[in-house]
């Protein structure tokens, strides 16, 4: 009985010990396990970790470039304000350019707020009226711009041929839309700091001006008609001889150039009307009466030689210059009466009427003269301006005496000149010696070796062959 209970709790404590010796192996394996798959995740990490210390270098480049160009990619694309502002641009663009703004407006932004994009759209449609080389040079601003916009789609509407002969040029009517891109990240990434900034930026100034200079606008720069038809409207006329010798893009070229002039004094006489004190007024008055009387000796020139005869060039002759010079000149006559010429304008004149007479344009000095004559006898009491009204009437006289003298024909045949004899010269086929008439009121003085002194109006003249 007792040997049975022994062995009962022999075999207990046999069976627990085994089940303890169990469990401690079955703990130990997980354990084990356990250590294993921490040694693979620390291998994996260390693996993980080279590698990121392999990439780092080049991820660190990569930064430091992107970040040095950042500048660049602002002005690619720009903020909100920026895109906002635009408007401002286009209205500049159409001063530049030379097309008139209808309405120039920004839509909606185009964005989607369900969308994860970091870029947003900005639409703009614009409708002005020009010719189709004002709108490609407004076309060329938005493509050199350094933000980056696109022309998706426009609209032309032709001016027809009666309204460009009415006025001289084309007026098209254009509708167009541009957009541009916002680049608005909607999370903001954590700026890490970089150990020996500035050392790596200098070692990679080469790359980063490579890539600055990749993002950089390649652009084609715009040059005008240079001579063009306007393709949408046909302004082609009948070939004519231009006695002027002047081609179609002179004419054209001459025109401009008058109207930059005009436009010139023109903003001169608003700054004499806006002057603060008389000495101020003086001193511009007196750029706009050099600059009127330059464009008056161009355009007696003009229609003295002819030059302008291609109809869309007369046309806008007319209208750009002779009427707003002449608005000009009634604006500046109404002074004139009140006070006289100035003294300013008056060596003005004088300037012009003498340079006239050295190159032999006596038509045109006497018309310089004329342009002023009405206003001389308002200089009365001022000395100074009544010596040189004196002197003008003087230079208008010289002139018209060489204008009539320069228009009598006179035809050398030969001469004489014997000693001991009266000098004789054979001109329009008649012996004349000094005293003879060649005309009435044309009188030989002196004969000279294939010269002529003739008494004409109360002065001598020298007529050389």
């Amino acid at each position: 009985m007792i040997d049975r209970k022994f062995w009962t709790i022999l075999g207990g404590i046999f069976v627990l010990l085994v089940s303890g010796l169990s469990y401690a192996i079955v703990t130990q394996q997980e354990h084990i396990a356990e250590r294993r798959a921490a040694v693979d995740r620390l291998t994996q990490n260390i693996k993980t970790a080279r590698q990121t210390i392999a990439e780092t270098p080049s991820l660190v480049k990569d930064v430091i470039v992107l970040r040095e160009l950042a500048v660049v990619f602002e002005e690619i694309l720009p903020t909100t304000d920026g895109a906002s502002n635009l408007i401002k641009n286009f209205y500049n663009y159409s001063r530049e350019a030379g097309v008139d703004p209808d309405s120039f407006k920004d839509q909606t932004s185009r964005q989607d707020k369900k969308s994860q994009s970091d870029f947003y759209r900005f639409s703009y449609t614009l409708e002005m009226t020009g010719d189709t080389f004002q709108f490609m040079d407004f076309l060329n601003h938005i493509e050199t711009h350094s933000r980056f916009m696109a022309v998706p789609n426009y609209r032309l509407t032709a001016c027809s041929r009666e309204d460009m002969e009415e006025m001289g040029f084309a007026q098209h009517k254009i509708k167009m839309e541009v957009e541009t891109y916002v680049y608005q990240p909607k999370t903001k990434a954590k700026v890490v700091a970089i150990d020996n900034y500035d050392r790596k930026r200098d070692l990679l100034m080469g790359e980063i001006n490579r890539r600055r200079q990749a993002l950089r606008l390649h652009t084609f720069q715009y040059r005008g008609a240079r001579g063009r038809r306007d393709p949408w409207v046909d302004p082609r006329v009948s070939v004519e001889e231009n006695p002027s010798g002047l081609t179609i893009v002179d004419q054209k070229a001459k025109v401009d150039e008058l109207a930059i002039m005009l436009k010139s004094a023109t903003g001169q006489w608003e700054r004499v009307q806006d002057a603060e004190n008389i000495l101020e007024r003086m001193m511009e008055k007196r750029g706009v009466i050099e600059t009127m009387a330059n464009i008056d000796e161009e355009l007696r020139r003009i229609d003295n030689e002819g030059l302008v005869t291609y109809p869309l060039a007369a046309k806008r002759l007319q209208i750009e210059v002779r009427d707003p010079l002449q608005a000009l000149h009634g604006a500046l006559d109404d002074t004139n009466n009140i006070q006289g010429p100035l003294k300013e304008e008056l060596d003005q004149v004088v300037h012009h009427m003498r340079k006239n007479i050295e190159s032999g344009e006596f038509s045109l000095a006497l018309q310089d003269y004329n342009s002023i004559k009405a206003g001389l006898e308002l200089v009365q009491g001022d000395p100074v301006r009544m010596e040189l009204a004196e002197l003008l009437k003087l230079l208008a006289e010289e002139a018209d005496i060489l204008r009539e003298f320069e228009a009598i024909e006179i035809s050398f045949s030969g001469q004489a000149l014997i000693e001991g004899h009266a000098p004789a010269v054979l001109l329009n086929g008649k012996t004349l010696k000094v005293g003879d008439m060649l005309q009435p009121g044309v009188e030989i003085i002196a004969i000279r070796p294939f010269e002529v002194d003739f008494a004409f109006r109360g002065v001598v003249l020298t007529r050389s062959f």
